[in-house]
């Protein structure tokens, strides 16, 4: 299965409504004191009306044989100067989705590679995720397949 990524656009409100209530479910199942059970698909499409008009967020479809099968949304972040660090962007992965269906096959794998690419178009900036309740910090891809780790 050879997995593309392209940018989302309005035409894939449906599509992003769809994918969003996989993680949704998944992480109200998780942390049901933290996200919503059911969500209102009319409230997502605003939700990502808004971030697609934003230009410090990116929101990518992941898709097989031109079938979406996952997404990807994150924004470039401007962390502030403080006492101890300079100022500097980065990048925080707000979701990831992917189909039941299209799990194991390289997906999540080719959404982190395109937010990585992304990373690498803009100035150097740390990149953060959130697995369980950790943040992980800095993708570091290995192997031809670009495999992900995390440190």
């Amino acid at each position: 299965m050879s997995v593309v990524v392209r940018a989302a656009s309005e035409a894939d409100f449906d599509t992003l409504i769809w994918l969003n209530q996989i993680v949704q479910s998944l992480h109200a199942a998780l942390y049901p004191g933290d996200f919503k059970r059911v969500i209102d698909p009319v409230a997502v499409r605003t939700l990502f009306a808004t971030r697609l008009a934003a230009p410090e967020h990116v929101v990518g479809i992941a898709e097989a044989d031109r079938v979406p099968v996952g997404y990807v949304w994150f924004e470039v972040q401007a962390r502030p100067e403080t006492a101890f660090n300079p100022s500097r962007p980065r990048i925080y992965v707000h979701n990831i989705s992917v189909a039941p269906g299209a799990r194991r096959r390289g997906v999540a794998t080719t959404l982190m590679s395109y937010v990585y690419s992304k990373r690498l178009q803009k100035a150097f900036m740390k990149l953060f995720w959130i697995r369980g309740r950790k943040i992980w910090r800095r993708a570091v891809f290995l192997g031809r397949r670009g495999s992900l780790s995390s440190t």
